[in-house]
């Protein structure tokens, strides 16, 4: 039953993600993705996937505070620290449970850029590890999703870099 549920709010979770990719505003994309990644967590929770859960609820955090205020190299080290700390205990030695840790890393060492085409690139490259982890969690919507996301993303680069052709 857990299995059901997890996928149930996995879709709900992952539509977000597919549509966050479509947003042009970094603000607007760190705000909506604390939404999105709190139920992912619930869906990893269930899963059994606790590597998932503690990048997405230190993604959470960082979201928050990085909305708040500026994102130093300090601040950017304690969350990559945390993220590391706070998974010792869930991960292994199979690399693939420590890939939402380095995307987690990765995403938060990028967040404070004004390269809207760099950050959407960190997107793409974080969503596929995501999409790893997710399907050797046997978290098939998630992956799907996932993969829907990267195209979303593209999408919007493609978009802005015609906009940005179209001006000149």
């Amino acid at each position: 039953m857990s299995i059901i549920i997890a996928n149930i709010i996995s879709i709900i979770s992952c539509t977000m993600m597919v549509l966050i990719g479509l947003i042009k505003n970094k603000n607007k994309i760190l705000v909506s993705q604390c939404v999105q990644f709190t139920l992912m967590g619930v869906s990893h929770y269930l899963l059994g996937g606790m590597g998932g859960v503690i990048a997405t609820v230190v993604s959470i955090i960082r979201n928050v505070v990085f909305f708040k205020f500026k994102a130093s190299v300090a601040l950017k080290l304690l969350f990559v620290a945390l993220s590391v700390v706070l998974s010792l205990g869930t991960v292994t030695l199979n690399p693939i449970t420590w890939l939402p840790i380095l995307a987690t890393s990765l995403f938060t060492w990028i967040i404070d850029t004004e390269d809207i085409i760099k950050f959407k690139w960190v997107m793409i490259i974080t969503v596929c590890m995501w999409f790893v982890y997710d399907a050797y969690h046997l978290n098939f919507i998630s992956a799907a999703f996932d993969a829907f996301t990267v195209v979303s993303t593209g999408y919007s680069i493609y978009q802005i870099k015609k906009g940005d052709k179209e001006k000149a």
